[in-house]
């Protein structure tokens, strides 16, 4: 076996890993669907504001498997490691080489690696941790619930109005004129809910690396949906984001909601929540809408309980420290 980093410009380097991820990820998570593949590589290729560094395990001319190391400069201390093996060459220490490589190539910065992963089941996630992560030093940081939404057979009631405030929801970029506080909230939406041990801080996104991050969003044939509320001196107080994707099986995403400080109380988090679901119906392009929260984040998982949201997946995060000689 042969460890080497795989070329992010070399097309046919980039279509075996596409192959190994989407069998790897079929192969443990039930229904799921990958991006098409020229999306999923435009996502590896374009930085936003990441360092991505993709090692691939070869026999040959045959890739077994891939790691992924991930670290971006708002958070320089902390690299991301993900691993995908083909399942034919699955319990043989590929993944466990190729997550070896990957931590070995992190920035000398790095005082920690956080990893994650999807299972069907709190059975099936004790497995691989007691399996595959704790052997490499990782251990459990915090645990979250995928919930999914059938749009076909929801009754979406509720307000999505809330005295005080102006609730509006945009496609492709809010005005720009909002984009700094959007920015500002988006970089709350992991500090300010429960981690679990993670720890995350404030991660503000400039109105650049916002159109940054929505230009790469619809480079992949993704519609992005926004809803916000806004006070009447024009402060935004609540934000939610849902991705939808072009291909009819894949569920769309709600990238992250949250209430400002100071604004809480008011129902702003269900009411922007329930005017971006609104529009994705009216998109008819939307069937199924997933997302996740903590486990501890009962504000949250209320919400998505009443809005209809059941449970699919659990997702495990994983940190280990980076002791380096």
């Amino acid at each position: 076996m042969d460890i080497r980093p795989l070329d992010l410009t070399n097309d046919a380097d980039m279509a075996a890993a596409y192959r190994v991820e989407s069998s790897a990820n079929q192969n443990v998570r039930t229904g799921w669907t990958p991006l098409g593949r020229e999306a999923r590589i435009l996502g590896w290729r374009t930085p936003n504001g990441w360092r991505n560094h993709l090692f691939g395990a070869w026999n040959g001319t045959t890739l077994l498997g891939f790691a992924a190391a991930m670290n971006s400069a708002d958070t320089p201390d902390t690299t991301w490691i993900f691993v995908w093996v083909d399942p034919a060459h699955q319990n043989t220490g590929v993944g466990s080489a190729l997550a070896r490589a990957a931590e070995d190539a992190s920035p000398a910065s790095t005082t920690r690696f956080v990893a994650s992963a999807y299972r069907s089941t709190t059975a099936e996630i004790d497995a691989l941790t007691r399996k595959f992560a704790s052997p490499l030093g990782y251990t459990a940081a915090t645990t979250e619930t995928v919930v999914e939404l059938d749009l076909r057979d929801a009754q979406l009631t509720g307000p999505t109005t809330a005295p005080g405030y102006e609730i509006s929801t945009y496609v492709n970029g809010v005005p720009e004129r909002f984009r700094e506080q959007v920015g500002q909230i988006k970089g709350l939406v992991d500090a300010e809910a429960p981690n679990g041990e993670l720890g995350w801080g404030e991660t503000p996104v400039s109105p650049a690396e916002y159109a940054e991050e929505i230009d790469l969003w619809v480079a992949q044939g993704s519609t992005v949906i926004e809803s916000i509320a806004v006070d009447l001196n024009a402060n935004v107080a609540a934000w939610t984001c849902l991705l939808a994707a072009t291909h009819p099986g894949r569920p769309a995403q709600i990238e992250g909601t949250l209430v400002v400080t100071g604004h809480r109380g008011h129902g702003l988090g269900a009411a922007v929540k329930l005017a971006s679901l609104h529009r994705a119906v009216e998109s008819g392009n939307v069937s199924r809408v997933r997302t996740s929260s903590d486990d501890q984040n009962v504000w949250m998982r209320s919400i998505n309980t009443r809005l209809g949201f059941t449970p699919v997946e659990t997702e495990i995060i994983l940190q280990k420290k980076n002791v380096r000689p």
